[in-house]
């Protein structure tokens, strides 16, 4: 029985997704259709499947009937990016602090020290992914799949900032060691604690200055009890 479209295009989504953030392909790159085809030994077809799918994520700009090419950032969309990882980080600190349990921060302490041992190696891939991975299992913490789902689904994109921009974090110590304040706030079921280090985590990660008033700087440690 022949492969159809869907069969085919999502091992092409996982060969374009690893090229992109492998840094094979570059942000503006333009992915030639008929290359990649030629790499499967496909039709065109699933490949155009699956760089709408990465157009989805928020990996690549489609040009219909011309090209695609890898997605190029500007500084308001990672701004957008950062407003909304306050939000959702926030909401995902205030359910942690209500289902989580010690066993569960204290995975997430070895999450921040592995991420920390990339930092101290030099090892960027090993820093990004486990800086991704702490802020998905806090997700996971929570409780809540929607949430989860949502994270999952803008962690590509973050991965993909820290690709496309390796030293936006100018103190990487502090960065790092912010992580550790997190766990322990959540420990200590210092939830106002907890949601201050976190807005002011990622308030200076994305240069949020430039997008929102300094006031919204202390808004984390003021959002309603659920």
């Amino acid at each position: 029985m022949p492969k159809t479209n869907t069969c085919l295009s999502g091992p092409v989504y996982d060969y374009l997704l690893e090229q992109i953030m492998s840094g094979q392909y570059k942000p503006g790159e333009r992915i030639p259709e008929t290359k990649v085809a030629a790499v499967f030994g496909i039709s065109r077809t699933p490949v155009r499947d699956a760089m709408r799918r990465l157009a989805s994520d928020g990996l690549i700009d489609l040009q219909p009937h011309r090209f695609a090419q890898v997605a190029k950032y500007t500084s308001d969309t990672i701004r957008d990016i950062g407003m909304l990882r306050i939000s959702l980080d926030s909401m995902a600190i205030k359910l942690a602090m209500l289902y989580g349990n010690q066993s569960e921060f204290m995975e997430l302490r070895g999450i921040a020290e592995t991420c920390e041992q990339g930092m101290l190696t030099n090892n960027d891939a090993l820093r990004r992914t486990a800086d991704c991975d702490f802020h998905l299992a806090l997700a996971r913490i929570s409780g809540n799949r929607l949430l989860l789902q949502f994270q999952t689904e803008l962690y590509l994109r973050v991965n993909f900032v820290l690709l496309q921009q390796p030293n936006i974090v100018v103190n990487k110590q502090r960065h790092i060691r912010q992580h550790f304040q997190i766990v322990d706030a959540l420990a200590a079921h210092d939830e106002e604690g907890a949601l201050r280090i976190i807005t002011e985590h990622l308030f200076s990660f994305y240069d949020l200055s430039a997008k929102v008033p300094e006031r919204f700087f202390h808004l984390g440690a003021q959002f309603p009890h659920p």
